[in-house]
């Protein structure tokens, strides 16, 4: 069952629909259900909607193993660079910005903690508040971009975001930052953290792909004595896109929600 709804982002002075799934038989039961968080929600559920039309399936995984889990698509925000605004929790530097945008004094990134603040503070309880959900089993996934805010949400705020995938993840825009952000915070036994990278990740561009290799395997490094519930994986030949991201879904799912 599919719900969705416009909610505000009041600091951000914009909205944006939501499509929350329900489970089938929602209605017919009274128990609670962990919450899934998904960002680029455009591409969760249906092939139609989807960027590149192919959706990471997560309504034919859910289904196929009978999980019973809420799950909220956000979608992100097509406007210009703002999917890089809302997804980056800083502003990128000057000469990166220009390396995605190729628009010289452009400054991209920077409202990624306004946004997850949106998601803590109004979207959450919200949510919590409208559908019958363990307000405690709260989990979060993202990829590229995406999988940068998620990372963000679930390593600066583990007492919300308990379980985190973030798949393919551009950590290099901001590898001062995270460490700045691991190292300030402790994870318990209930944090759950999944991330992944394929082997060309840079869409044709070698540098990118060491870029992204280089600091997924730093944050590694970082967090792997903070935190015990850990898993990082690399794909040899995989590359950046939706497709790829379809087939971890039951990697990942499966380490979420064991």
């Amino acid at each position: 069952m599919i719900v969705s709804f416009r909610f505000d982002m009041d600091e951000l002075k914009r909205d944006r629909k939501i499509t929350v799934y329900l489970p089938d038989d929602y209605y017919q039961q009274k128990k609670r259900y962990p919450v899934l968080y998904i960002q680029d929600g455009q591409n969760a559920f249906f092939d139609r909607l989807s960027f590149c039309g192919v959706s990471w399936g997560f309504l034919d995984y859910v289904k196929m193993m009978e999980l019973d889990i809420i799950m909220v698509a956000i979608p992100c925000n097509f406007t210009g660079f703002k999917r890089m605004d809302e997804y980056g929790p800083w502003r990128i530097n000057q000469e990166l910005s220009y390396q995605e945008t190729q628009i010289k004094g452009k400054i991209i990134g920077g409202e990624g903690i306004k946004y997850v603040e949106w998601m803590v503070h109004q979207l959450k309880p919200y949510i919590d508040c409208r559908f019958r959900t363990l307000s405690d089993d709260t989990a979060i996934v993202g990829s590229s971009m995406g999988g940068v805010i998620s990372a963000y949400a679930a390593l600066a705020y583990p007492e919300v975001f308990k379980k985190c995938a973030a798949l393919s993840t551009a950590f290099w825009f901001y590898m001062d930052e995270f460490a700045e952000v691991i190292e300030s915070h402790d994870y318990s036994l209930d944090n759950r953290f999944y991330f992944d990278l394929g082997e060309f990740e840079g869409c044709g561009d070698d540098v990118i792909d060491e870029w992204y290799i280089e600091s997924n395997n730093m944050i590694y490094s970082m967090l792997k004595d903070k935190m015990e519930n850990l898993e990082y994986h690399y794909f040899e030949g995989a590359q950046h896109n939706e497709s790829e991201w379809r087939k971890r879904v039951p990697m990942f799912m499966d380490f979420l929600y064991q």
